[in-house]
């Protein structure tokens, strides 16, 4: 039989099965199709190729519960509302979409970016403490009003900004994620626009906290005296405390060093995973030494805990006490700003600075995009910055500082 007919029940049932999905034309309305399978279901569709010369096909039914007289008559309705531009299909792609959660635009969210673990844990953080009440709330009904009295429930201003630019990103990502056919956003307005527009943002200030020269001892002594005391975990968060201020490295970058990331030979440190995805060379100075000949080799990790990740996870018992004993700011960031203050003033070169605390340098210098910065370029400020620190301590302390 041709791929063609007039569709009747009768010349439906007599349909040999063929090998794999067979498509016919009904005679009357061209643009009206019969699929069937190999296992003999049968359905109808309409198939039509619309203005732009975009394939379009809308399914009708299965036969035998749709006659052919009805598969017709929708058929017809389908190729009217397509002829003035109705497509249902798209229809009910919009209809859907209008209904997505916070919940689901998030998880689709994290599908498409590639976010760092540390941020994925901060977003999670977020959603689940300040952003749980709307998680299953369809994004559309998430309004301006919400959106100022959440951000002023939040006791914390600094995570009450952070809440709303997670919330800002999220409804940014349904823009251009979500569309109608001619390529308009479904999700058009962005709520948290609101906090702009009244002013409202917290614009909380950087922290400032860093140890000045003269609590360079206090802080060390301190550190010192609580190591003794400590467990082999709290020994190693004391070395990588000691550590952060000598190299102004991030806590993170601090924790997950590993024994092969150090070569003794070189006398280099490759820190691989960093916040701006950059690869970091610093060298290893007589200072750092110290601090590495201090620690555990039979770990992986260089700073190594007795946890199940077999490294440092979260200090912050161990800084609280030496905070407390030596009076002073030393959190990790603490230590990393007293790192970059000295380092300016003992007037070291911008650009060394930023490669030594791995700040990327911007798209427009151009000058930046020719300074090659090795490890051994960076020894001697190294070795500058922390001869400062140290002497200071052995100068208050009367003794040089060994971890």
């Amino acid at each position: 039989m041709e791929r063609q007919f007039t569709f009747t029940k009768q010349a439906i049932d007599a349909l040999p099965l063929l090998k794999g999905r067979v498509e016919y034309r009904d005679l009357k309305i061209p643009e009206l199709r019969l699929r069937v399978s190999m296992s003999g279901a049968r359905s109808f569709s309409v198939f039509k190729r619309v203005s732009n010369g975009r394939p379009v096909r809308i399914t009708i039914g299965k036969y035998p519960n749709v006659s052919p007289a009805r598969a017709r008559s929708i058929a017809l309705k389908h190729l009217s509302d397509l002829s003035i531009g109705i497509n249902v299909n798209e229809e009910r792609r919009v209809k859907e979409m209008s209904q997505l959660t916070l919940d689901s635009v998030y998880q689709a969210y994290k599908d498409q970016k590639p976010l760092k673990a540390t941020t994925l844990n901060g977003y999670d953080g977020v959603m689940r403490n300040h952003l749980k009440k709307l998680m299953k709330r369809p994004l559309k009904e998430i309004g301006r009003q919400e959106v100022v009295m959440i951000h002023s429930s939040i006791k914390s201003k600094a995570q009450a900004d952070l809440t709303m630019r997670v919330l800002r990103a999220l409804f940014n990502f349904a823009k251009y994620e979500y569309c109608y056919q001619d390529g308009s956003p479904i999700f058009p307005e962005n709520p948290v626009g609101i906090l702009s527009h009244r002013k409202q943002w917290n614009n909380v200030r950087r922290r400032q906290t860093h140890l000045r020269p003269s609590e360079f001892s206090k802080f060390y002594l301190a550190m010192k005296k609580i190591r003794k005391f400590e467990t082999p975990t709290g020994k190693s968060i004391c070395n990588a405390m000691f550590f952060a201020l000598l190299t102004g490295l991030r806590r993170g970058e601090i924790f997950r060093l590993k024994w092969c990331d150090v070569d003794l030979a070189s006398k280099i440190i490759t820190i691989h995973e960093t916040k701006n995805g950059t690869p970091l060379e610093l060298p290893i100075t007589k200072y750092v030494n110290r601090i590495l000949k201090q620690q555990d080799r039979s770990s992986e990790y260089v700073f190594a805990a007795e946890n199940e990740y077999g490294r440092i996870q979260e200090p912050k018992k161990v800084v609280a006490k030496v905070k407390k004993l030596s009076c002073t700011s030393c959190d990790f960031h603490d230590l990393r700003r007293t790192f970059a203050t000295t380092a300016e003033s003992l007037d070291v070169g911008s650009y060394k600075l930023k490669r030594l605390m791995n700040h990327s340098t911007g798209r427009d210098d151009v000058t930046a995009g020719y300074v090659v910065l090795t490890a051994e370029t960076l020894r001697d400020s190294s070795k500058r910055i922390q001869r400062f620190i140290v002497k200071r301590i052995k100068a208050e302390c009367g003794f040089s500082p060994i971890v």
